[in-house]
């Protein structure tokens, strides 16, 4: 692996309550890390990895669809049928169910064999994608690091289940920052991995150098962050007017 070259010191200042976890996937095992000492489902594993030591796990290590979507075997009939959601009443029919699976972000088969979890204050290697676990107010200001130079956007794609192939899979083969909503999609909601109501964000190692420089350098304070209400529509409208005035004296 790739040694952590960037320096992510930066988002020490949001006092995450749990920890940002970098993920790497690995067709070879990796040197120098230990392998997790029991069976999670892939959406547990960032979990897992707030609070222990970095880890890797392989294909035994998994619980639920994972092997699917990292391309370790070949689809179960029974699963992408979706008679499972259809009895499970998750979905009216299994034709909704299986819709889903024509779009689920996978690996490539045989393209990943190991995936490797470190907390942010234990990461030693480059990773594929760092996932964050926010209230509102510190996704605000991931979200706008985002767009803070570039105006890039970005998206909240997920489906009713396997929420782990979006939060990923899907920013790594996308390229884009992707977030979703905890209680929102089954497995994560039926194992109770979080509370309800946080941002999960996906951030590839893509866009991971550009959003960590731009919350070093924006201000995290906006004007509008203190002036709001009814305040804010009159301090807008006096804005509109005097940049309207700059540009017809230009």
């Amino acid at each position: 692996m790739k040694p952590l070259k960037i320096d992510l010191s930066v988002y020490k200042k949001f006092n995450f309550e749990r920890a940002p976890v970098g993920v790497k996937f690995l067709p070879l095992k990796p040197e120098g890390i230990e392998r997790l000492k029991k069976r999670l489902s892939f959406c547990e594993m960032f979990k897992e990895a707030q609070t222990s030591r970095p880890f890797y796990v392989q294909r035994e290590d998994f619980y639920c669809v994972e092997p699917l979507l990292l391309g370790m075997e070949e689809p179960d009939p029974m699963l992408i049928s979706g008679l499972v959601g259809e009895t499970d009443e998750l979905f009216e029919e299994a034709r909704a169910n299986r819709k889903i699976y024509q779009y689920l972000p996978t690996m490539l088969k045989g393209s990943v064999n190991y995936v490797v979890f470190s907390a942010i204050d234990q990461l030693s290697f480059d990773p594929d994608v760092l996932v964050i676990t926010a209230n509102v107010t510190q996704a605000y200001h991931i979200l706008r690091a985002l767009g803070y130079s570039s105006g890039e956007i970005w998206s909240a794609r997920g489906t009713l289940a396997a929420a782990c192939s979006w939060i990923y899979i899907y920013p790594v083969l996308s390229g884009e920052v992707n977030f979703t909503i905890t209680g929102i999609s089954l497995g994560m909601r039926a194992l109770k991995v979080f509370p309800e109501g946080l941002v999960i964000i996906s951030i590839p190692w893509t866009k991971l150098p550009m959003v960590t420089e731009n919350l070093q350098n924006m201000s995290w304070t906006l004007i509008s962050d203190k002036i709001t209400g009814e305040a804010h529509k009159k301090r807008v409208d006096k804005l509109f007017e005097d940049l309207r005035r700059k540009v017809q004296k230009a």
